[in-house]
């Protein structure tokens, strides 16, 4: 950067342009046909979680370098997924097989201290990040980039031995009509960032590479190298992790002073988790997390630097590490915090607690802040586990003690006097995870190969199971022990504990759950908050229902197959699930409905409301379809249900598709329930709901193109002997849904199908 005390010349020279001005941006290069990394970040975001756009976002880095052609200079890019090694003739043969990019060009204006100065202008005023793009692919309709109102901000820009900044304000005009776009922007017809293009020199010593492997945890960064064809395989994995060596200089992290007290230190206070780690494997000063000065700059690529980002609406924090394509080795890394996630713990605490106008709301206070701090130092230690280049593990909830690289919901557990505690809701250090993940990813050995399978060998011996994203999320999913944001390690206990938690919270319900001065119309958040608050566990038990349990391993690996969960356990799941869709479990009660009153003038609902068909008024069926769908939704999904059908298939213990479809339908349509034994106000409209939406998701998946055709013919069966038996049972409603399933059944087409309901987010918690 400008100022920079190194002897070394910068990588490039910001150059005075004494004719144009700040308006054009010259540039000095002098280092040709050298590779170096091409990213891009916004320092002025868009601000919506939906679309993802924020301050501090990062993209992908691409392998770059610069050509000289005569008078005109290139920047060309190179797919680093295909590197190739091996002897001169072999390597060409690797770079000419595919093809690279010439993003931009630019003529030669001079030569001049033995740099070639050129007009970069053209090379800021680039969509590098397809913000258009995206804004296109999130529905936001068509923007392009408005050369009118964009231009390099020269003054910002900053140059040094390693790193170059080019930031440029970039102005996307399109119609507006976008629907996240409206609320953030202040003009959505034109939509302004600022890009910050950054070049970054690569290492002139790698570092050595660690072969990842599946069972590390880590990352696994890598590219195709064809110099190793027919001699070995040509995929090539590196494990992610930043030089950290004894006596070396050590991997800081800044946090930025945006972040207000106490959630500053809280962040300090979770990132420095990790030094414990790094401690054990013998690098104590190798690691740590510090609160930056009110000189720290976010966007600075030689900082690695925890930014403070908010946004409208709900949505993720997120860790990133940029590394060498090489190597592995990360070069900086740049950790997201979304401030709205305050207010969502916030609001979990307040609506498990109602402390407000409470003789004891001072104390009840105190417990929803330090929850609130906990969430964040848990949060700080994962989003940083991530930049320092861990994946998720979903499985940690059956270990000794919790990584912090899962997703942690609140832990709240029942007094003996029927009150909720919830002072000891989340983890409050690394778990023998995390210190695995280090020792395995930044330890040093003699050995490398062998005593890095010692420790996974030694992980797995001590039951550290390792389940990740794409095993762990979407109701497609197989593995049982992988679920984010559950509470226990036993489903079927923590199920029903989360029960006894939700029921005594709603009987608890009332105004108090909101901040004085807050409109009552937010109660609803609060009671969506609590109806809901069951669906992690609802998917950690049927995800037993064809539950499948597999590791990650190699070839050489003493390692286990796949080992489906077993007929009981499966069978008590799909009880304890078909259970749920009982009236008692599926209405408001009458004292939260009584309080429920829609948003006040000047306010709207919002994704976090159910939604309504009566009005702006909480539509209590809505409520009930909802929860309805949290059961239908995961024992439905075509992909368990071809599970459910092969294992049933080569064992007949296993409960079958027909299984499934006769549980759901025991509890709604062919229940002996009467609509007045559950004590909720409106049961016998609350039990047809659920029934017409059992029905709604049977004729639903019924079409779906991911059915097997004996799913789809066991399905048909069951709705088949569905029919006959309500067609001579008494009731309108019967003999209405007799009718529907049979013209279904005969012409899909003559039958008007409900869309599934939308299920209010629930993560990130």
């Amino acid at each position: 950067m400008t100022g920079d005390d190194s002897s070394d010349p910068d990588f490039l020279d910001l150059v005075p342009d004494l004719e144009s001005g700040p308006e054009r941006l010259l540039l000095g290069i002098r280092h040709f046909d050298e590779p170096f990394l091409l990213t891009v970040s916004l320092s002025q975001g868009v601000g919506s979680s939906e679309l993802q756009l924020d301050r501090g976002r990062a993209g992908k880095a691409r392998l770059a370098e610069f050509r000289r052609a005569g008078g005109r200079v290139l920047l060309v890019l190179r797919n680093k997924h295909f590197l190739t090694s091996g002897e001169p003739a072999g390597v060409r043969a690797g770079q000419e097989s595919f093809a690279v990019s010439v993003v931009w060009s630019g003529t030669v204006l001079r030569e001049a201290a033995g740099a070639v100065v050129v007009d970069a202008t053209g090379l800021v005023l680039y969509d590098h990040d397809r913000v258009a793009e995206h804004l296109e692919d999130a529905g936001q309709g068509e923007y392009a980039l408005d050369a009118a109102t964009s231009l390099p901000l020269v003054a910002e820009s900053r140059t040094g031995p390693d790193a170059v900044r080019l930031p440029a304000l970039l102005t996307f005009r399109g119609q507006g009509r976008g629907r996240a776009l409206r609320p953030v922007a202040a003009d959505p017809r034109a939509v302004t960032v600022v890009q910050q293009l950054v070049l970054l020199r690569l290492p002139k010593s790698p570092l050595p590479a660690r072969r990842y492997h599946p069972a590390s945890g880590s990352y696994g960064v890598g590219w195709a190298d064809h110099g190793l064809a027919g001699r070995a395989d040509t995929q090539v994995k590196v494990q992610p992790r930043f030089r950290a060596e004894p006596g070396g200089a050590p991997v800081v992290f800044r946090v930025d002073p945006a972040v207000p007290e106490p959630f500053r230190t809280a962040v300090v206070e979770g990132g420095n988790w990790w030094r414990e780690a790094f401690a054990r494997i013998g690098l104590p000063d190798a690691y740590r997390v510090e609160a930056a000065g009110d000189d720290f700059d976010p966007h600075d690529p030689t900082v690695n630097g925890v930014v403070w980002v908010h946004r409208s609406g709900r949505g993720w924090s997120l860790g990133q590490g940029l590394t060498d394509p090489r190597t592995g080795e990360i070069l900086h890394a740049r950790v997201r915090l979304g401030s709205q996630r305050l207010d969502q713990v916030r609001a979990l605490g307040e609506a498990l607690l109602a402390p407000y106008g409470r003789p004891d709301e001072t104390e009840r206070l105190a417990v929803v802040e330090e929850l609130v701090l906990a969430r964040l130092r848990l949060l700080a230690a994962h989003e940083i586990g991530h930049a320092l280049g861990f994946m998720h593990n979903f499985a940690s909830t059956r270990h000794p003690a919790p990584s912090v690289m899962d997703y942690p919901h609140a832990q709240v557990t029942v007094t003996d006097t029927g009150g909720l505690d919830l002072t000891h809701a989340y983890p409050t250090g690394p778990g023998p995870w995390d210190h695995f993940l280090v020792a395995h990813g930044y330890g040093h050995f003699a050995d490398e190969e062998g005593e890095l399978a010692g420790l996974r060998r030694a992980a797995a011996e001590a039951g550290l199971m390792y389940v990740s994203d794409v095993d762990a999320q979407g109701t497609a999913a197989a593995h049982p022990d992988g679920v984010p944001w559950v509470t226990g390690e036993d489903a079927l206990r923590a199920l029903e504990t989360v029960l006894r938690v939700r029921r005594i919270a709603m009987e608890g319900f009332s105004r108090g759950v909101l901040p004085r001065g807050r409109q009552t119309g937010e109660l609803e958040e609060r009671a969506v908050l609590l109806h809901l608050l069951h669906r992690h566990e609802v998917t950690a038990v049927a995800r037993l229902v064809g539950g499948v349990r597999y590791g990650y391993a190699q070839a050489g690996d003493d390692s286990p197959g796949v080992t489906a969960v077993d007929a009981a356990t499966q069978r008590t799941a799909l009880t304890r699930l078909a259970e749920l869709l009982r009236t008692g479990r599926l209405g408001l009660p009458e004292a939260v409905l009584d309080a429920l009153t829609p948003p006040a003038i000047r306010y709207e609902r919002t994704d976090q409301y159910f939604d309504t068909r009566t009005g702006r008024l909480c539509d209590p069926f809505e409520a009930v379809r909802t929860a309805v769908t949290l059961v239908t939704s995961e024992l439905l999904d075509p992909a368990r249900l071809g599970r459910v059908a092969w294992q049933h298939a080569k064992d007949p213990a296993m409960p079958g598709v027909g299984d499934v479809v006769d549980a759901l339908l025991a509890t709604t349509w062919l229940s002996d329930e009467e609509d007045g034994e559950a004590q909720v106000p409106g049961a016998a409209g609350v039990r047809q709901t659920a029934d017409w939406t059992v029905l709604n998701h049977l004729l639903t998946v019924l079409g779906s193109p991911g059915l097997h055709a004996p799913v789809r013919a066991t399905l048909r069966d069951a709705l088949r002997r569905l029919a006959d038996t309500l067609r001579v049972q008494t009731g309108e409603q019967r003999r209405e849904a007799a009718r529907s399933i049979g013209a279904y059944l005969a012409d899909p087409r003559t039958v008007r199908l409900d869309p599934l309901p939308r299920v209010p987010p629930g993560a990130p918690n």
